[in-house]
């Protein structure tokens, strides 16, 4: 019997080991091809506000903006539920796919309809400077973003994350084909190419997730009224945080455009460019850590994963956010020219906000995979009530600034009602959550070092 112990013991510890490899193996992997999609994106936006002007590339961000906030508003969250229904109820992957599929094409049919319906009102009442037809266009690309955002995140819940990370590439990598090719031969209709372009490459990879996911499991349209009720009723919380969220990242750019001109949100996109770059950091290591904390046996296992990936999140995004403070000014002048200069100072003014937000998204990761998505319903509330409030004050006194520092005051509010009720569910401390220990930059060097060494080590012939 001591034997058994004793082998199950070493076991376990083997298991901890693994899962420890594992886990910084996907992360590592995902900001690998994060990393690429930074660049790839980066250089699409220095083009497009080259190309199109202060004024064309507002009305670009405007026409998606509306795009972005049809789909938030009415995809009902069902992606959401799939680490949850996958990792806590043991539902079997070809029957979650075939519901998903589904509602899916359900939602974003309808939501499609609804929208071109009232697509004159939503113009003339939140986007009069933008022309109706490019509207239009872009609201074409809500059902292939259903697709798109849910067979992705059953990807994430499956740990799949080779072809997650393949859909992760799939829209902003056609979209830089596609427009570096209208750059070529259509350079004097550029401002309606980028339109048809991101209808086209949201097309691309809404088609290509599905696609990819029927390789993995074979499935086909269903309908089982106990998960579709079940996927809803969780989703459509999680929803309504998740349209929360978008009104609170990008609801200034409308009260930019009111309050003061397509050119002003121009400069507004572009100094939310590098900042939201950041995002990527806990995106990435969120996206590993759901599955992780979804599957979790042990309540203790999940908490310590989540507080050391929570001060990680602080050790390597507050780096890069003095790093912007020192070389902001000078990567604007030199990606964007110097006409895009007024996007400095809003560039700076977010930072602090951003660095808040980050740790605010890995926590969310880990609420919504135990099963309390009304953490980030609450959050956002809170956020969006003082981000639309900070702006309507601020914006008419301090121009673009003014939204910045709206935008810095709610996520650092949204990060401190995310943080209590972590505290609430799981016990963990703030300074657990925050503050980065000597372990944590050993951790994080030593598996840098040894993804380093893992890729540009010899091949050994067999």
């Amino acid at each position: 019997m001591a034997g058994c112990r004793s082998g199950r013991r070493n076991t376990a510890h083997v298991d901890s080991g693994r899962n420890r490899v594992t886990f910084a193996r996907n992360a590592s992997i995902t900001l690998a091809t994060r990393a690429a999609i930074i660049l790839v994106a980066l250089v699409t936006s220095v083009i497009i506000a080259r190309a199109l002007g202060p004024a064309g590339r507002g009305l670009f961000s405007l026409a998606v903006v509306v795009s972005g906030m049809v789909f938030h508003a009415t995809n009902l969250g069902v992606g959401a539920a799939s680490g949850y229904y996958l990792g806590r109820k043991k539902t079997p992957v070809a029957e979650l796919a075939g519901n998903l599929l589904s509602l899916s094409v359900a939602i974003g049919a309808g939501a499609l309809a609804v929208s071109l319906a009232f697509s004159g009102l939503l113009v003339s009442r939140f986007v009069p400077s933008v022309p109706l037809w490019a509207v239009v266009v872009a609201l074409f690309a809500v059902p292939f973003s259903g697709l798109l955002n849910n067979f992705q995140m059953l990807f994430r819940a499956r740990s799949d994350f080779r072809n997650f990370n393949i859909v992760e590439v799939l829209q902003p990598g056609s979209f830089f084909v596609l427009f570096v090719i209208c750059a070529v031969f259509v350079p004097t209709r550029l401002f309606g190419a980028s339109v048809a372009v991101f209808l086209a490459s949201t097309v691309v990879a809404g088609l290509g997730a599905v696609l990819l996911m029927r390789r993995c499991v074979q499935f086909g349209f269903r309908w089982d009224p106990a998960i579709v009720r079940g996927t809803l009723r969780f989703g459509i919380q999680q929803n309504a945080a998740s349209f929360l969220d978008v009104l609170n990242f990008r609801f200034d750019m409308l009260l930019v455009n009111y309050f003061l001109d397509p050119a002003h949100v121009g400069f507004y996109a572009i100094s939310l460019v590098i900042p939201e770059k950041l995002w990527n950091i806990p995106n990435v290591l969120s996206t590993v850590l759901h599955p992780r904390v979804a599957n979790a046996g042990n309540e203790n296992d999940a908490n310590r994963d989540t507080a050391r990936v929570s001060r990680i999140t602080v050790l390597i995004v507050g780096t890069a956010c003095v790093a912007i403070l020192l070389l902001g000014r000078l990567l604007i002048r030199l990606l964007y020219q110097d006409r895009f200069l007024p996007a400095v100072t809003p560039m700076f003014i977010l930072l602090p906000g951003i660095l808040m937000i980050s740790v605010a998204k890995v926590l969310t990761s880990d609420l919504v995979a135990r099963g309390y998505p009304r953490a980030n319903l609450w959050a956002g509330l809170v956020a969006v009530a003082s981000n639309v409030a900070c702006n309507v004050v601020l914006i008419p006194r301090m121009g673009i600034g003014g939204a910045a520092l709206a935008s810095t005051v709610s996520y650092t509010l949204y990060a401190a009602v995310i943080a209590i009720y972590f505290n609430r569910v799981t016990g963990v401390r703030l300074g657990a959550l925050v503050v980065p220990t000597a372990g944590d930059a050993r951790y994080l060097a030593r598996t840098a070092w040894g993804e380093l060494s893992r890729v540009f080590a010899p091949k050994r012939e067999r």
